[in-house]
């Protein structure tokens, strides 16, 4: 198992980000989930600049999401925008339910403790909406990107028959009428309009990933084996006989991962679960929900289900994010391991082990 590439050259966190004392996701896997979900929220970049700036005066230990900073405070953390925008970003936010205001008489920000009674009164903006909808943010989040990866199928197929209907008819009002559409940003709705007016799609053909599956029903029904196909020449066949047999690929070995393994390995992917992981079905869902949250986009984790399996892709995302931090390009680092060059080398359940039975385990080049 090779990590390779994966601590930054400066500003390295060790010990701080990752540490399993600060229980609270980081503010910049939170603000990428609100961006990658923020189509389907309404949300402008404005906004969620706003909310980064809120975001950015918490405390990373805490014991509370309540924001005391003043108008003044978050208009300079958002380059001098004017106070009257802050008040109609925190009211966007009230509206969609990520925010909560509570306010003090003095309409002032601030916290009153009773040391008697161990309680505290805190008024501000109250940002808990926001990280108890996290779970749900990030399938909305996998549900915005999965459509506009539809949108921008349906537009090359719109683009491709307008260009075949041009080329038989230059003049055609609805082709030349449809190239200017295309100028806009349009729906998903309005693409399949359009495509009902131009009959002419080009012939579509099945994706690589189906038509390679049709080669591939000799191998191994287990989802969690890794079967690679390779050319044996006669030389090799001729030395096979002379030597013992190559040692099995790290993905076909019988190796079981307890749950409680897993959990104590990856503290930091525990930490966005609303649900308890009791199952490796729950294992492998939460997996699919974490990807898109790190920056592992749909393309990258379907060819890592693919190639090492439904399990395994998903312990691997909960590894990544347990040393997200440290890791420069998420989705490229994740596709060499799994699919890339690096995944011969690479045994996700074998590193959980070594993680959980290893105190302060970091990664390093082996």
């Amino acid at each position: 198992m090779a990590f390779i590439q994966v601590a930054a050259p400066f500003g390295q966190r060790v010990g701080q980000v990752l540490s399993a004392d600060n229980p609270f996701p980081e503010r910049h896997i939170v603000i990428e989930i609100i961006r990658k979900a923020a189509p389907l929220l309404s949300l402008k970049p404005p906004v969620i600049a706003t909310l980064e700036a809120m975001l950015s005066c918490l405390a990373p230990k805490r014991t509370h999401h309540t924001v005391f900073a003043s108008n003044a405070t978050l208009s300079f953390r958002r380059s001098g925008i004017t106070e009257r925008s802050i008040r109609r970003h925190v009211a966007t936010l009230q509206e969609l339910g990520l925010l909560v205001r509570h306010d003090s008489p003095n309409k002032k920000r601030y916290t009153r403790h009773n040391a008697n009674e161990g309680k505290s009164l805190r008024f501000g903006f109250d940002l808990s909406p926001l990280f108890e909808r996290l779970h749900e943010l990030s399938g909305l989040a996998a549900t915005a990107a999965q459509q506009q990866e539809q949108i921008n199928y349906l537009r090359c197929k719109l683009r491709a028959a307008i260009n075949m209907t041009l080329t038989q008819d230059p003049q055609n009002e609805d082709a030349l009428l449809g190239l200017k559409l295309l100028r806009r940003k349009l729906s998903l709705e309005q693409l399949e309009t359009l495509l009902e007016i131009h009959q002419t799609p080009p012939a579509e053909a099945a994706a690589d990933r189906n038509v390679s599956s049709q080669h591939s029903a000799d191998l191994s029904a287990n989802d969690g084996q890794f079967v690679r196909h390779y050319h044996k020449s006669n030389k090799e066949l001729n030395d096979k006989k002379e030597t013992s047999s190559e040692p099995p690929s790290p993905h076909t070995a019988n190796e079981t991962l307890k749950l409680a393994e897993l959990i104590a390995a990856c503290p930091q992917a525990m930490e966005f679960s609303l649900r308890n992981i009791e199952t490796p079905a729950d294992v492998i869902a939460h997996g699919r929900s974490l990807a898109p949250m790190i920056g592992i986009d749909r393309a990258n984790y379907q060819a890592a289900e693919h190639s090492i399996g439904p399990y395994h892709a998903a312990i691997s995302v909960w590894i990544m994010t347990q040393f997200h931090e440290r890791i420069q390009q998420v989705g490229a680092y994740f596709r060499s391991i799994t699919s890339g060059r690096n995944s011969a080398n690479f045994d996700p359940i074998r590193l959980i082990k070594r993680m959980s039975n290893q105190t302060g385990f970091s990664l390093q080049r082996t």
